[in-house]
């Protein structure tokens, strides 16, 4: 049995730090500054800078344009995402999130569930001239958000159950769904649709739709949506829209291997 004066032997203090630092950058997506970095992991400003000017030279971080200091950057996503879902997702998604993008002519996104929150991973662009963009990276909160139902109410129920136990529900609107108990019920009906929906209940006049892409076990690996303002993307729209966003996600899902049997 090795001691742990032992254990220390092979550690690497600088690696060691680096990691401290990404992991307090991934729970701070808003941004840090070198001397908030320092001061909540008590260590040097300048062990600080050495390891932030690395890590943007090496473009895994890079300064966010509104001055709150260094976030991650996508390039960890091409670490994360074989470890988040099917290596194969993406690469059959993107031709498939096209098409629905060129249909319904807003812009459409692909994600996965990582820990307890979701993470986009691309998005094609609308094509109308004001149309929603998000950077790829993006975490996002799953109780309030399209895709995060979708994959959650596709989730095995003794699956679902541990992260609904383990689920927080902050409030952002008056359109939040803030209770276990509702928001089952709310998965509930996304399971029996096929897609799920988000009625500006984090962003103000912000609408999705999204579907969970299944691999051949029938498990989600991810999920497509799309995104557009109420005005455009309208609840009255929301079935008709809301089947071409599910066809669409099957499609993937078949790609990845999956086999839906159906009622004739």
């Amino acid at each position: 049995m090795s001691s742990p004066s032992s254990e220390n032997r092979y550690q690497v203090p600088g690696l060691d730090r680096a990691l401290s630092v990404i992991e307090l950058l991934n729970e701070h997506p808003e941004g840090l500054l070198v001397n908030e970095m320092a001061e909540l992991l008590n260590l040097p400003t300048n062990s600080i800078y050495r390891i932030m000017h690395t890590l943007e030279r090496r473009a895994y971080a890079r300064k966010n344009p509104n001055g709150s200091g260094y976030v991650l950057s996508e390039k960890f996503l091409s670490l994360a995402t074989p470890v988040a879902g099917d290596p194969g997702f993406l690469e059959n998604a993107l031709p498939v999130m096209r098409r629905l993008r060129d249909l319904t002519r807003e812009t459409v996104l692909a994600g996965v569930l990582l820990e307890d929150r979701g993470v986009v991973l691309e998005q094609v662009p609308g094509l109308h001239n004001f149309c929603f963009k998000v950077n790829p990276g993006l975490r996002f909160y799953l109780h309030c958000a399209a895709p995060g139902k979708a994959m959650l109410a596709a989730l095995p129920f003794d699956e679902r159950e541990i992260f609904l136990n383990s689920m927080d529900f902050p409030r952002f609107n008056d359109r939040t769904i803030t209770s276990q108990e509702d928001f089952s019920k709310e998965l509930n009906k996304s399971g029996e649709l096929g897609y799920s929906v988000d009625h500006a209940e984090e962003i103000e006049g912000q609408h999705c739709i999204g579907a969970a892409v299944l691999d051949r076990r029938g498990y989600p690996v991810g999920s497509i949506w799309i995104t557009g303002p109420s005005v455009r993307l309208e609840e009255k729209d929301f079935q008709r829209i809301g089947s071409q966003v599910r066809d669409h996600a099957e499609e993937i899902s078949h790609a990845l291997g999956y086999v839906s049997f159906k009622a004739a």
